[in-house]
């Protein structure tokens, strides 16, 4: 893991200025990456790598010593120390180097600047990009470089910045100024990109369930929030308990921990809220972001038989499918037991496996004289089932064909009738509209 400067160098004869990055202001400077060397890389070591991508014109016009003639067009060539000597000055521990690239003035050129500048990056170096005097399509570029090196290298973006001469009114405006008073912000454009990241998980997370993208950059995100002042402290907590609560929901998804479901959605729903309260700590575009993750749990009310259904049909859209049998089974039985007048959440007796056992009684008509174990044991028990089950007969066969579905997938289709994988998904989803049906919060 190194930390790596990238920056383009441009082919105009830029003018002594002081740049201005976070409350700091370099010296006076003719070149931006002078100033953010000094403000980014002065602590870097040797394994780290500073690289200048250079065009043929802008090598010969401001990488070497004294590259421009003057602007009176007289042939002279006035004094101008290039960056290669400018960098060589600051002694700087991390090795520079120059890397030639073409101009970028045809597709095949963009893509040889493409493949170049994602040659040089190693996995999972931590990138700080410069793109103030980028030609053309390079900041396009450079964003498409760092995307798709995070997903092929594992690379991290620690900043990428811009230096906005304009603000003093363009070039001829500033050389009106001394050179003392040319006060150049530095624009940080790192969140254009962390805002596009998010937007890539929370659509990961929207269309597939998978939660994991959106937890790595929220624990990141608080981290950086955390070091910084003391105001967003509380934003960062509730960022930090957010990225916890997302990576707990699926995996309570994933592995069907239904008496969890209800618990960890509220949770989810008031960390999200609490963030709401604290808006101001992101940039505007973020706010829709994180209210796609909340209004995802909206249909989560706190009720465990309701949240249970919605937990169903949360796999079912999401292509869990033998979860999703399984959690409806589950919950069916937990609203069989509340409504013979038991508490579903008491798990140390037999009620689950009698209500389950009781199904097949009713709609075999079996006499107690053919109850096995534990209904034998308790028939008054299993008697408040079956008086129960009278009344929604239509439930009842929707939860036997729900077993019998959820058996087949156990047993991995190794069934006589084995039901084909695509009826899967079309059954569940009747099934849940059933059940949904006779089941109101």
């Amino acid at each position: 893991m190194a930390n790596v400067y990238i920056s383009f160098l441009g082919t105009n004869d830029y003018l002594p200025c002081r740049y201005v990055l976070n409350g700091q202001t370099s010296g006076s400077v003719r070149f931006v990456q002078e100033a953010l060397m000094n403000f980014c890389c002065s602590t870097w070591q040797t394994d780290d790598r500073i690289l200048i991508f250079t065009t043929p014109f802008a090598s010969s016009r401001n990488w070497v010593d004294n590259g421009h003639m003057d602007h009176r067009k007289t042939g002279n060539m006035p004094e101008r120390k290039g960056l290669k000597c400018c960098l060589a000055d600051m002694n700087l521990p991390a090795p520079v180097k120059q890397v030639a690239i073409p101009d970028g003035k045809t597709e095949n050129e963009i893509w040889d600047i493409f493949n170049i500048v994602f040659e040089h990056i190693q996995p999972e170096d931590e990138l700080t990009i410069d793109i103030t005097h980028a030609f053309r399509s390079i900041p396009l570029l450079a964003l498409a470089v760092v995307n798709y090196a995070r997903a092929m290298k594992h690379i991290t973006l620690r900043g990428i910045y811009y230096g906005a001469l304009e603000v003093l009114g363009g070039i001829e405006q500033a050389k009106k100024l001394p050179p003392d008073k040319r006060l150049v912000p530095v624009f940080d454009l790192t969140a254009f990109d962390s805002l596009m990241e998010w937007s890539y998980a929370v659509d990961r997370f929207i269309e597939s369930g998978d939660a994991r993208s959106v937890g790595r950059l929220a624990e990141r995100s608080a981290r950086a929030l955390l070091s910084q002042t003391r105001g967003k402290a509380r934003f960062a907590h509730s960022m930090r308990q957010m990225a916890k609560n997302l990576d707990e929901f699926t995996k309570a998804m994933s592995t069907c921990r239904g008496l969890d479901i209800s618990r960890i959605a509220g949770h989810l729903k008031d960390n999200i809220l609490r963030m709401e309260e604290h808006e101001q700590m992101q940039p505007k575009p973020f706010q829709p972001v994180f209210r796609q993750i909340r209004d995802k749990m909206k249909p989560f009310c706190g009720d465990s038989i309701s949240d249970g259904i919605q937990a169903a049909r949360w796999c079912a859209n999401h292509n869990l499918i033998q979860q999703g049998y399984t959690i409806l089974e589950e919950i069916l039985i937990s609203y069989f037991i509340k409504k013979a007048g038991f508490d579903p959440a008491d798990l140390n007796n037999k009620n689950r496996e009698i209500a389950s056992q009781a199904v097949t009684i009713y709609l075999k008509r079996y006499p107690q004289a053919l109850w096995h174990k534990p209904a034998t044991d308790h028939p008054e028990t299993t008697q408040k089932f079956l008086s129960f089950y009278g009344s929604c007969e239509d439930l009842i066969q929707s939860f036997k064909e729900i077993s019998n579905l959820r058996n087949d997938l156990n047993h991995a289709g190794f069934r006589s009738e084995a039901m084909k994988a695509a009826r899967f998904v079309q059954k569940l989803s009747e099934l849940i509209h059933n059940a949904e049906n006779h089941i109101k919060p």
